[in-house]
């Protein structure tokens, strides 16, 4: 347990979006015998519904520049006055230099203004709170832009019934400032990097290296690309696809995140009653309740209509969740908690009681997006000097 607690941070602004296309599950009948019966069994026990998906040419960064685009436009933010600018994002658009550089750009921040890259995936929103809170908490910060996005879609085979019902894509801005009164929040972290590859992309990086300047190598890549291994679930996958141990990811949440949930309240001397909501990572609607369950919450306390109108978002599902709360909900004392590939459980208290949080609005593609050809033909001309 980590506990981390912050008095001169207040969340002013939320803001989230997610791509205009639509799937909806019952428009997918053919991977169900085309039974309504079974669909409907599926809905009701995992909460599979709707899920908005990002086109071809849309990365996590346009939809977080586009979440940015809004905030910063619906709350007449002065851009010259953000001190830094935090993308977390597990899919960048470069692995070198940073996205936030490019968004950074593209936004028309200060020369002033800091950016950097944070590599996280399912808790990247409350991770980013908690990593922006400790720059404002210093001093040295006054006013902090963080972006989220991910296309967690992109690439699965829609066949795939373990994955592509469940996740959906989005991004989300969040604006995270100096406050001279006292605003209290708190953080509780767990970090059980034993797990670490359970939810992992074993061939995205370093670790697999190829010589580009060897033709064999082109060879063993395609061949690799096209090796699928059955796991001992039955369940046919990809080798450089995406790895996740559904056992022990599974045994992670329900015995790490109820307790990291738990040993927060009973630290801060607060009940599940004194919380508003406990907004929790949209994995589905099974995980969301037993972990709420665990947890000592009332279910009506535990919302997941952001599952089912969205699908699981992943870093953006808790501000998803957020922009969904119920006007009725007291937010001066808000729970919210992520978990996911690391493996990490970060639980927060926060007061979102006068923070603006818009409506989840349609992604609106910025204008500089370019298809893979045109992306191709653009470095062509720029190497040569064009």
């Amino acid at each position: 347990m980590t506990l981390s607690k912050f008095e001169h941070v207040k969340i002013t602004g939320i803001s989230v979006v997610v791509p205009e296309k639509e799937i909806n599950i019952y428009d997918e009948a053919e991977y169900y015998d085309n039974s309504i019966k079974k669909i409907d069994r599926m809905r009701k026990m995992v909460g599979f519904w709707k899920r908005r998906v990002a086109d071809k040419t849309t990365t996590p960064a346009d939809l977080a520049y586009n979440a940015a685009q809004n905030l910063l436009k619906d709350m007449n933010v002065d851009k010259n006055t953000i001190d830094a600018l935090i993308f977390v994002v597990q899919g960048p658009d470069y692995t070198n230099p940073s996205t936030a550089y490019f968004i950074h750009d593209k936004l028309g921040l200060s020369q002033n203004c800091i950016a950097t890259d944070i590599n996280q995936g399912c808790v990247g929103w409350v991770f980013g709170l908690y990593m922006a809170s400790m720059m404002i908490e210093s001093g040295a910060y006054k006013k902090i832009l963080l972006l989220n996005g991910d296309t967690p879609s992109v690439g699965i085979d829609p066949s795939n019934r373990n994955s592509a019902p469940i996740f959906g894509d989005g991004g989300s801005a969040t604006l995270i400032e100096y406050s001279p009164e006292k605003i209290e929040s708190y953080y509780n972290t767990d970090t059980i990097s034993s797990g670490y590859d359970a939810i992992i992309s074993p061939f995205s990086g370093a670790r697999f290296r190829l010589d580009w300047g060897n033709s064999d190598e082109f060879a063993l890549l395609h061949k690799l690309i096209n090796e699928k291994l059955t796991m001992p679930t039955g369940m046919v996958v990809p080798l450089m696809g995406g790895y996740m141990d559904g056992i022990a990811v599974f045994d992670f949440t329900i015995k790490i995140v109820p307790e990291n949930i738990k040993q927060l309240l009973k630290s801060v001397n607060l009940t599940a009653d004194e919380i508003g909501a406990l907004c929790l990572h949209q994995a589905n609607k099974q995980i969301i309740q037993t972990v709420g369950t665990e947890a000592g919450f009332e279910l009506e306390k535990v919302p997941y209509a952001a599952f089912e109108n969205y699908g699981n978002n992943t870093m953006c599902s808790i501000p998803t969740t957020l922009a969904l709360l119920d006007k009725e909900v007291k937010r001066d004392k808000l729970c919210c908690c992520a978990y996911g590939n690391g493996l990490i459980s970060i639980s927060s208290i926060l007061n979102l009681q006068d923070t603006y949080i818009s409506d989840v609005k349609t992604f609106v593609k910025p204008d500089y997006v370019l298809t893979r050809d045109e992306y191709v033909d653009y470095w062509r001309k720029k190497i040569k000097g064009e």
